[in-house]
């Protein structure tokens, strides 16, 4: 885990929780990959998704006495660690499916291990997923989580389906990014407030924040694939360009200066250097400031929801959360 929650006590003390327990599982399985996932597990991840378990459940359990039992406690942390065991499964399908060479500054799964190695890790990671939501969730939350698997699915599909055609519509990008990103992070509050027994209003509040946070997310980190640096990003900058995928700074390049640029893409999968070429025209273009005001527009729809929440921690520290990831550099 990075030092990402360094001014956030309680929830990095949670997440050293959920990261003990992944490793345990790892361990106690006697996975023959363990090595490998466990350096993955520990490579740096901000763990956001189980972070936002923890937020949602602030607003549930025992929230007058600010301190949560043993058993509450205990449960959020399996919960949250099934979350992470779910997006660290989707992760290592999606850099095979991108042939990603790294990830967080280390060498992706499948090109240590081959894809069917890679391939039946992740799956391995989606069946301890599901074993622990069957021990400590309730049967309709663990339908939730079965409809994000399907949702996600799709989306990649769908993504899949047009790469290297470069015409996807903002539209269809921001169907794509609501099924990718935004059902998880939306998932993971709402899980965690569900399953501390929180009320039926703020809980849909929470929904909606997670939603519109994870919207705001991917924006900003298809932003970051082409402006930041392989150091800040960790892995290689201009991967989306390179794997053919159209995301919205690109979408909004090519509304500008989209002759150009149509030129350059058809070179894309024959011609390597054309991708810092091509990351040159789109940052000459107002794509990345049409992107992050994108991006600002879905924070203020979190920022919405929130004030629609009770006064106190758990509030502060989600408003600290919307405001920090949009202007993330990594």
């Amino acid at each position: 885990m990075t030092q990402y929650w360094k001014d956030f006590p309680d929830i990095a003390d949670f997440l050293g929780n959920v990261e003990t327990l992944i490793l345990n599982l790892l361990d106690r399985n006697a996975f023959p990959l363990k090595r490998e996932l466990g350096e993955l597990v520990e490579s740096g991840g901000k763990m956001l998704r189980p972070a936002l378990v923890y937020v949602g459940a602030e607003f549930g359990l025992n929230r007058a006495q600010k301190l949560w039992t043993k058993k509450q406690k205990e449960k959020m942390i399996h919960i949250a660690a099934a979350i992470e065991l779910l997006h660290t499964a989707t992760l290592i399908h999606d850099d095979i499916l991108d042939r990603a060479s790294s990830r967080r500054g280390i060498p992706t799964l499948h090109t240590r291990l081959g894809s069917t190695n890679a391939i039946l890790a992740g799956d391995w990671l989606f069946s301890r997923t599901y074993r622990i939501i069957a021990q400590y969730m309730h049967p309709s939350r663990a339908v939730l989580l079965s409809d994000f698997v399907s949702a996600i699915c799709k989306a990649e599909i769908n993504q899949d389906l047009t790469k290297f055609s470069f015409t996807s519509s903002r539209r269809r990008y921001l169907q794509t990014i609501a099924g990718k990103t935004a059902a998880l992070f939306s998932l993971a509050l709402h899980i965690g407030a569900s399953e501390s027994g929180c009320s039926v209003p703020y809980t849909q509040a929470l929904r909606r924040t997670g939603y519109n946070l994870g919207m705001a997310f991917q924006i900003i980190d298809d932003i970051l694939d082409y402006e930041s640096s392989v150091e800040e990003l960790k892995k290689p900058v201009g991967n989306d360009l390179r794997e053919g995928l159209c995301t919205l700074p690109l979408i909004y390049a090519l509304q500008e200066d989209g002759a150009r640029i149509k030129t350059l893409l058809a070179k894309i999968q024959t011609a390597p250097e054309s991708v810092e070429r091509g990351l040159a025209l789109v940052m000459k273009t107002h794509a990345i400031d049409r992107a992050r005001a994108d991006a600002a527009h879905y924070t203020r729809l979190a920022h919405a929801e929130i004030s629609k929440l009770p006064n106190g921690a758990p509030k502060s520290d989600l408003e600290r959360i919307v405001n920090q990831l949009l202007v993330r550099k990594y």
